[in-house]
């Protein structure tokens, strides 16, 4: 897997947040105690739980209110399903809340805005380029007012940019999200890491390491900080500079990263099977560069156990390490 295919891998970040922040859209009261009590089950990895609480529920105020109060929902828990990695029940639910919402608001509300943030980033993330098109030009036309949305869409449109090979517009668009996140006052947020690492990203692509390293290392300040920063926010930023270790040539450093992104991931209720996958197969590389060949072959029955669900071969996920300036295909053995 090349690194310009691993930018999914990080997209979700963009347009993603905590139940708390996701809480303050919602129409008060017992809207909000609905949210919040399905937010508990999704982050927990009970969806089932989280998509019964909607139809039990009775909430004051007409129809039109509580379809509101569903659709909005419905589009939170989406956004905390794509957190947890399981993109197809996030890209489902975006849908549905959009379906509710959709005859309730004008075309470019802002109220539609998180089902469509939510949206683009999982097809972004599931590499469905073609189909992320849709909602990002729908977002792109839409009513956006708060620097916060700004950022997020510019974030978006970098991260599709970035995939079709359009680097030098993705690094504008990246620069504008980091500026309108600094506008809102959130410079210093978890979003605005998750925008650090795309930069990262396109600079290690760009062979541009002293550019990569400065950004990561901004980011980790970010993450050491943010009170909103996710255990999948900094496994993906460790995978990354662990990325960015291997192109210097610094392995040890490179398998502490990974080392410590794979203990994190172990401690989470779900992980994207895709990256834990790609993650494990880079370990076993960085392990037999550093002469822990024991280590690697039990990396490697962790991953021969794995489900396959993934196309490309763990060899491809070693290119990703391994593509530096002289460096060959196949270089490990």
């Amino acid at each position: 897997m090349r690194l310009a295919s691993t930018i999914t891998l990080l997209t979700i970040s963009v347009a993603t947040g905590s139940a708390q922040k996701l809480a303050h859209d919602l129409p008060p009261g017992a809207c909000t105690e609905l949210n919040r009590a399905a937010m508990v089950q999704a982050a927990n990895g009970h969806l089932a739980e989280a998509e019964a609480l909607l139809p039990r529920a009775t909430l004051p105020g007409d129809e039109r209110a509580q379809d509101a109060c569903t659709g909005m929902v419905l589009g939170n828990i989406a956004r905390i399903t794509a957190v947890l990695g399981r993109l197809t029940d996030s890209e489902r639910l975006a849908e549905q809340s959009l379906r509710i919402l959709e005859p309730l608001y004008p075309p470019n509300d802002w109220v539609l805005l998180r089902p469509l943030q939510t949206l683009a980033s999982v097809r972004l993330e599931s590499g469905n380029i073609a189909r992320a098109r849709e909602p990002l030009r729908r977002l792109r036309s839409a009513r956006i007012e708060c620097p916060e949305d700004r950022a997020v869409v510019h974030g978006l449109v970098g991260a599709l940019l970035q995939m079709e090979g359009r680097r030098s517009a993705a690094e504008t668009e990246y620069q504008d999200s980091l500026r309108a996140w600094e506008e809102a006052g959130r410079s210093e947020s978890a979003d605005a890491a998750a925008i650090l690492h795309h930069l990262g990203a396109l600079y290690l692509t760009e062979q541009r390491l002293d550019e990569a390293r400065r950004v990561l290392d901004r980011a980790l300040v970010i993450h050491d900080r943010a009170k909103d920063s996710l255990p999948i926010d900094r496994i993906k930023f460790l995978y990354l500079r662990c990325v960015l270790h291997a192109r210097l040539g610094e392995w040890q450093q490179s398998e502490q990263d990974l080392h410590d992104a794979l203990s994190l991931a172990d401690r989470q209720p779900y992980v994207e099977p895709d990256l834990l996958r790609l993650m494990l197969g880079n370990y076993s590389c960085v392990l037999r560069k550093n002469h822990h060949r024991r280590e690697a072959r039990s990396i490697e029955a962790r991953i021969a156990a794995l489900p396959a669900t993934m196309t490309a071969a763990v060899v491809d996920s070693a290119e990703l390490l391994l593509e530096s300036k002289g460096s060959k295909k196949g270089s490990v053995q």
